[in-house]
C-alpha cells in the first residue's frame, strides 16, 4: 500500500458542523485509496495545508481524490495541492444516469452542493516521492 492518510474528528456533541483532518504522507509520490471514516451531509468546506507534517511539503501537482467507500464513484478532485487553499466545493448538475449536463451559454449557477452519506476514501497521486500534508473536510450534518 502507498502512503498514509490517518484522519482525525473534530465535532461538538450530536449533529451539526464536522471536520475531518487527513494527515497524508507519500510513499512513492501517492497515497492509496484509505478509509477515512462515515460522514452524512453536505461538504461545506475543503481546506489544504501542503506545508502541514514532518516530511517533505506537498507538491501542488499532487492529486487528490475522495470517493465512496462503497462504490468508488468520485466525489471530489481536486487536481492541485497548493500550499494552503480554503473553498467551498460544488459539482455540475447531473442527470439520472450521473453524466454532467451540458448548460446553455446563457445559464447561471449549474454547479450544486455536493452531498455524502456513509464511508469514503481518500487517496492522492502525482507528488513526489515522501510528500506530505495535511487535507481538511468540512461537513454540514442534518440537525
Amino acid at each position: 500500500m502507498a502512503g498514509t492518510a490517518t484522519a482525525t474528528v473534530t465535532s461538538r456533541k450530536g449533529r451539526g458542523i464536522v471536520r475531518v483532518d487527513i494527515d497524508l504522507v507519500c510513499s512513492g509520490g501517492a497515497v492509496s485509496a484509505q478509509s477515512i471514516g462515515s460522514f452524512f451531509g453536505r461538504l461545506v468546506g475543503v481546506l489544504t495545508d501542503g506545508t502541514a507534517g514532518a516530511g517533505a511539503t506537498m507538491t501542488t501537482t499532487a492529486d487528490i481524490l475522495l470517493t465512496d467507500a462503497a462504490t468508488g464513484a468520485p466525489i471530489l478532485s481536486d487536481l492541485s495541492f497548493a500550499t494552503s487553499d480554503f473553498y467551498r466545493p460544488t459539482a455540475p448538475i447531473v442527470d439520472s444516469a450521473g453524466a454532467a449536463i451540458a448548460a446553455a451559454t446563457t445559464a447561471n449557477d449549474i454547479n450544486r452542493d455536493i452531498f455524502v452519506a456513509g464511508k469514503l476514501n481518500i487517496a492522492i497521486a502525482n507528488a513526489t516521492t515522501t510528500d506530505s500534508g495535511r487535507l481538511s473536510l468540512i461537513f454540514a450534518e442534518a440537525v
